[in-house]
C-alpha cells in the first residue's frame, strides 16, 4: 500500500479532528516522509512487530507496514505532527495507527466525538463507545459495522499526543476480520 492511499486521507481527517486542517487555502501542502516501506519481519506468532520510527507507540500487525510521518503548517493551530503506521491487506483489509503530536493551540479532543463521525462516515449506528483513564491516557474503544465496512477502533489522549488505531474490514468478511481486527487494536502501545 503506497502511503498516499487510505491512510493519508485518514490522517488528515485526523488533523481535521484536532481544529486543523479546515478548508484553508492557506495551509501547506502536507509534507509525507516514508521511513520504511512493507516493513516487518514475522514473530513467533506470525505477527509484524510494528514500533513508529518517530512516534511514541508500538503495536503487531498481521502483515507487512508502512511507517511515515507527515507534516502540515496549519494556521489555525500550528505546525502539526502526525506519525503512522498502516497498511492494506489483498483482501481489502487496512490497519492504520496514526499519533498527531498535540500543539499549544490545538483545540481538545472529544475521543467519544471521534469514533461517532468514523462511524457516520461508514454509515453505521452510532456504536456503544466505552471510556476509561489508565495512568495518563484516556482511552475510547468501540466496534462497529456500515452496510459494506466494519470498524474497530481505538482512540485515546494524552498530554502530548493523540492516537487512533483504527482497523477496517469488508462486512463480507467479518467473521474471519472482525477477530484479526480485535487483535491488533489490542496490540497497541502507547510510548513505543
Amino acid at each position: 500500500m503506497g502511503v498516499n492511499s487510505g491512510w493519508t486521507a485518514i490522517a488528515l481527517a485526523a488533523l481535521a479532528l484536532c481544529g486543523a486542517g479546515r478548508a484553508s487555502a492557506e495551509a501547506a501542502k502536507p509534507r509525507v516522509e516514508v521511513h520504511r516501506s512493507q516493513a516487518g519481519e514475522k514473530n513467533a506468532e506470525g505477527w509484524y512487530p510494528a514500533t513508529s520510527t518517530r512516534g511514541r507507540f508500538s503495536g503487531l500487525s498481521p502483515i507487512p507496514f508502512n511507517d511515515y510521518t507527515i507534516t502540515i503548517e496549519d494556521p489555525n493551530v500550528g505546525a502539526l505532527t502526525l506519525h503512522g503506521v498502516g497498511s492494506k491487506s489483498a483482501d481489502g483489509m487496512e490497519f492504520g495507527t496514526i499519533e498527531t503530536v498535540r500543539t499549544a493551540r490545538q483545540k481538545d479532543v472529544d475521543l467519544r466525538g471521534v469514533i461517532a463521525q468514523v462511524a457516520r462516515k461508514q454509515g453505521a449506528a452510532a456504536p456503544d463507545i466505552r471510556v476509561e483513564t489508565i495512568g495518563r491516557e484516556e482511552i475510547a474503544r468501540a466496534a462497529f459495522e456500515g452496510s459494506a465496512r466494519g470498524v474497530v477502533m481505538r482512540a485515546s489522549k494524552t498530554q502530548e499526543s493523540v492516537f487512533s488505531v483504527i482497523c477496517e474490514y469488508p462486512v463480507a468478511l467479518a467473521e474471519s476480520a472482525k477477530p484479526t481486527c480485535e487483535d491488533y487494536v489490542a496490540s497497541f502501545q502507547a510510548g513505543g
